[in-house]
């Protein structure tokens, strides 16, 4: 059975998509400022939503990151509105994953809605949620912000929200204490009391949709799945509907709990249903696992027939040839360091921000040559090798000890200098992946004599802690086992969001010394990359051209003699086999 969806105008999907992340960030730094945001969080919702309809005409699964991030976002957004509304304490903060920014809001504000919230704003953000894999986390709110049912057992959206109360969260929220039998004697009682009555916005349809759902009739769920879709597109035909309305959030969560509780394959075809939101986002299986575990039979054949094959979709910077804007601000960090008038210890502190810019510079350049074949480009990398290597040799030192350093072929005597003006492992981790592509000795040295106790500094341990002390064990000869197990442990625990995880996997296969996983998990590790980039505004970001890390490791497998068989820009090939 398929069920077409209704139509929306060209001018509307073209517009929900133009400059989308640019807009949506712009309408979440303008809720800074509104004194009733409620309703503002709702539109940014709404917009989000506006997006994903749009998208999905030409993606009718929805599948990728970006799409996975701007469903997040939109249910964050309809939750801290739903918040808002009721005033619920201890939900201080609105955060949209999509743009990287939020507004905290204090304990103790009042609700916008003090005398509750309409159905429809419920459901409108419990749907979300739930398809977010959002509603467990936000329960306690759901469950206070439910409208009473008393005096409204009329309403089929009332009824509606305490029917979805029973089967989700159990009655009152009590799980463990309503049995499948109780949820659907629930659902069924609050039905009854329903009586007849038009189904204008189709809560009825979805009260069918859910009880087939709850008593575990697969069959009747089919039958009223497809009943509430024909409903819905006959609704949403008319007039001049958003994007928004390709997505009926009401039938694709309904379907959602049948697929991911019940194990049901959705047996109604509709692009109202795209797979990524019904059986939750799932990235391609990865062709290994890590330490070599687990290598899929398929890409083990692909790897025999040939190179892997990664592409690169094309940077803006590729368009803007001749401008070279990072070089240009490379080119005045180094002359600072060149300037005898500069202070030492400012010089000092600013190393690290040399070494970025020539990374930011090489970033530009790779945009331009993607086979590394420009001499600017290798000449970008070692000067960064230099001053990253010089960071960590004065770091290693006593504070107001002076060291000669030289970068760019310029030596100055520089102290050192500690405490909160000192690298981190963010910068440890740089300064490793340059002296790796360059092949420089004396500045990997300069890095890996720091001691073990540099990645545990401070309160939080995260995944650029954790990979850096993996790393660190890796280069310097001690079993490295440990702590990339307990890398891949870490990692796990950020997964969620928009988040991309140092190349640990592939660190692993080094680690196992196996070739095979080395060139399967590359592969990934740049696909992952790759993947992550298409969100919002990160397209256009420097670092969607190269992954420093990556490309730091599989020099360094080339240096050893290892077959690097991925074919990649992600790979500048000129850049392997030289050295410093």
């Amino acid at each position: 059975m398929r069920i077409e969806r209704h139509l929306v105008g060209e001018a509307a999907l073209s517009s929900a998509v133009e400059n989308f992340a640019e807009r949506a960030g712009g309408e979440v730094h303008r809720m800074q400022n509104d004194e009733s945001p409620a309703r503002g969080w709702e539109m940014v919702a709404d917009s989000f939503l506006d997006y994903l309809g749009a998208r999905s005409v030409g993606n009718p699964e929805l599948a990728g990151k970006d799409a996975r991030i701007a469903c997040e976002s939109a249910a964050a957004a309809a939750v801290g509105a739903l918040a808002l509304n009721v005033g619920r304490a201890g939900h201080p903060h609105v955060f949209v994953e999509y743009t990287g920014t939020g507004v905290p809001y204090g304990e103790g504000r009042p609700a916008e809605q003090p005398d509750g919230v309409v159905a429809h704003s419920w459901l409108d953000s419990f749907f979300l949620a739930f398809v977010a894999k959002l509603s467990d986390e936000h329960g306690e709110l759901f469950l206070a912000a439910a409208p009473p049912l008393r005096g409204c057992e009329h309403r089929a959206d009332v009824v509606l929200v305490h029917a979805l109360i029973a089967y989700v969260y159990g009655e009152a929220g009590q799980t463990d204490g309503l049995s499948a039998d109780g949820r659907v004697a629930v659902i069924d009682a609050l039905v009854e009391g329903l009586g007849d009555g038009t189904d204008r916005p189709g809560h009825r349809a979805a009260l069918a949709t859910l009880r087939a759902v709850a008593a575990g009739d697969r069959e009747g769920f089919r039958r009223a799945l497809a009943a509430q879709l024909e409903h819905y597109r006959q609704r949403s035909a008319v007039g001049d509907p958003a994007p928004r309305t390709l997505l009926p959030f009401d039938a694709i969560a309904l379907a959602a709990m049948a697929a991911r509780w019940n194990r049901w394959p959705v047996e109604v075809e509709s692009d109202y249903l795209p797979a990524a939101l019904v059986e939750g986002f799932r990235l391609p299986g990865p062709r290994v696992l890590g330490f070599g575990r687990q290598k899929r039979a398929e890409a083990l054949a692909a790897l025999a027939a040939g190179p892997l094959v990664v592409e690169r979709p094309v940077h803006p910077y590729a368009e803007e040839a001749g401008r070279l804007v990072q070089g240009a601000c490379a080119e005045r960090e180094l002359a600072k360091f060149r300037d005898p008038e500069q202070r030492p210890l400012h010089v000092t502190r600013r190393l690290t921000g040399l070494m970025r810019g020539q990374v930011m510079s090489f970033l530009e350049r790779s945009a331009l040559d993607p086979d590394g074949r420009d001499p600017q480009q290798w000449e970008t990398l070692r000067i960064g090798a230099e001053a990253g290597g010089a960071t960590f040799r004065l770091a290693r030192s006593v504070p107001g000890a002076e060291h000669e350093v030289t970068v760019a072929g310029t030596t100055r005597v520089l102290p050192a200098c500690g405490g909160s003006y000192g690298p981190g492992a963010g910068h440890w981790k740089q300064a490793v992946a340059l002296a790796l592509i360059t092949g420089e000795r004396r500045q990997l040295a300069d890095c890996v004599l720091v001691t073990p106790e540099f990645f545990t500094v401070g309160c939080y341990f995260g995944p650029v802690d954790a990979y850096g002390a993996a790393l660190h064990d890796y280069l310097r000869g001690v079993d490295p086992v440990p702590a990339v197990t307990k890398a891949f442990t870490v990692c796990a625990q950020h997964e969620r969001g928009l988040y991309l995880a140092p190349p640990v996997k592939l660190l692993s296969q080094l680690v196992e010394g196996d070739r095979a996983g080395f060139a399967l998990a590359l592969a990934d590790a740049l696909e992952a990359h790759r993947e992550h980039y298409t969100v919002g505004e990160l397209p256009a970001e420097p670092d969607a051209l190269v992954d420093l890390d990556i490309l730091a490791l599989a020099c360094h497998a080339h240096r050893m003699g290892w077959p690097v068989p991925v074919r990649s820009p992600y790979l500048p090939a000129g850049l392997f086999g030289r050295s410093g």
